[in-house]
């Protein structure tokens, strides 16, 4: 099976997530990373040594072509259709001796009664290693296979079957909106960065607004991005209309 397939499977019968190997290289995320530290004292704070960094798509070439990557575009598309968005972009920097997050999952299933069907999937999220990730630096914590459980998140059974994650700078974990997750605590003395991305299907409401965009703005991104953003609504909608009911 081809990468993409492989994952989705992962993604929805499997464990819940997929690791993509060497999306970008460890030089380019160390540039990345030190660049999202750079942001450190004007991002949002989450939690005790929890902060999160906005408007990448404003941070020039390379966290734009980031959200296009092909292969990470090919997992998206294989798994939420053709025409899914961008839902969320950011950074999070997990300092030293932070807190654990609170246990999830993600953006749109949190704000659903519980027990949604594995498929259709409706979100997928991306965590992208800047550095490596180790059970010392918070390697998030996931409980395999919790996709597939019709219930709350509970504490005691994600303790459990939990397990943190591991992989090297420039790796990818993409997972499954369903999939049960926590933020681990970092141990170490350096801060640990990773970009956040969630794509979700076409019908599904944006989870944060990146708007709005300027007519410059639009003109000058390469529409493989143009046709992840929140615009156009109108147009893919009748597009979906059309091909579904035709």
């Amino acid at each position: 099976m081809s990468e993409e397939e492989n994952a989705v499977s992962a993604l929805t019968t499997g464990d819940g997530y997929f690791v993509l190997r060497n999306l970008i290289s460890a030089d380019t995320a160390a540039r990345i990373r030190e660049h999202i530290i750079g942001k450190l004292e004007s991002g949002r704070v989450n939690g005790p040594g929890d902060i999160n960094v906005t408007n990448l798509l404003r941070e020039g070439p390379e966290f734009l072509s980031m959200a296009t990557n092909p292969r990470l575009l090919a997992v998206a598309h294989a798994l939420l259709g053709a025409d899914a968005k961008l839902a969320a972009y950011n950074a999070k920097i997990l300092l030293p001796e932070s807190e654990p997050g609170m246990l999830h999952v993600d953006y749109p299933y949190w704000a659903m009664d519980p027990g949604m069907p594995v498929t259709p999937a409706l979100m997928m999220q991306v965590i992208w290693m800047m550095n490596p990730f180790s059970a010392e630096n918070g390697g998030t914590w996931v409980a395999p296979g919790s996709q597939t459980w019709p219930s709350r998140v509970d504490k005691d059974k994600f303790a459990e079957q939990a397990i943190q994650l591991e992989g090297a700078a420039g790796d990818a974990i993409v997972s499954h909106g369903l999939l049960w997750h926590q933020t681990a605590i970092n141990h170490t003395e350096e801060p640990r960065v990773a970009i956040l991305i969630n794509f979700s299907q076409l019908a599904i409401r944006p989870m944060v607004d990146m708007g709005p965009f300027t007519e410059e703005f639009l003109e000058d991104v390469p529409p493989a991005l143009r046709n992840l953003l929140p615009v156009d609504y109108g147009k893919s909608l009748r597009s979906r209309l059309q091909k579904n009911y035709a």
